[in-house]
């Protein structure tokens, strides 16, 4: 540790996971919490694109790396517990056969509820979300305002 303290330099590779449909939650069949509510199952792989991407972004840290005169590289092609923004889950989309809410927020199958967070997004990008998440909700928030006041919203 002696050698290599101070002289790290980690680096991230981030992209765009686009949406697969085999990527999903479901409710987990037998395990609960302490109230007995089901713990989530989280179903996830990376797909060809995906994996791609991450590699070609590997390949050009590498070569920065390198040039920079970095010797050890250590690569860790997918760090399977690490950070992630979960999104897609309820998918935004007017078509109710291929998503779980419309385009302001609204359930297309439980009336009076509306998802106004990150699992309406069709896709995000790899950073956080937050500032999307915050717009998004504002937008929505502020038709349902004016719908609720009778005002025509555009």
């Amino acid at each position: 540790m002696a050698q290599i303290s101070g002289r790290e330099c980690p680096i991230a590779i981030m992209g765009e996971d686009i949406p697969e449909q085999a990527n999903r939650i479901e409710l987990h069949p037998s395990l609960t919490d302490s109230d007995g509510i089901p713990a989530p199952s989280v179903f996830y792989e990376l797909n060809k694109i995906g994996r791609k991407l991450l590699d070609h972004g590997i390949d050009r840290a590498t070569e920065a790396l390198v040039s920079a005169g970095a010797t050890g590289i250590q690569t860790t092609p997918l760090a399977r517990y690490g950070t992630g923004h979960q999104m897609g889950t309820a998918r935004m989309e007017d078509d109710s056969s291929n998503s779980v809410v419309d385009s302001r927020g609204r359930c297309h199958d439980v009336d009076n509820l509306l998802i106004i967070d990150g699992s309406i997004f069709v896709t995000a990008a790899a950073v956080n979300p937050t500032s999307t998440i915050q717009a998004l909700a504002l937008y929505i928030a502020n038709r349902l305002k004016h719908s609720a006041r009778g005002i025509p919203s555009t």
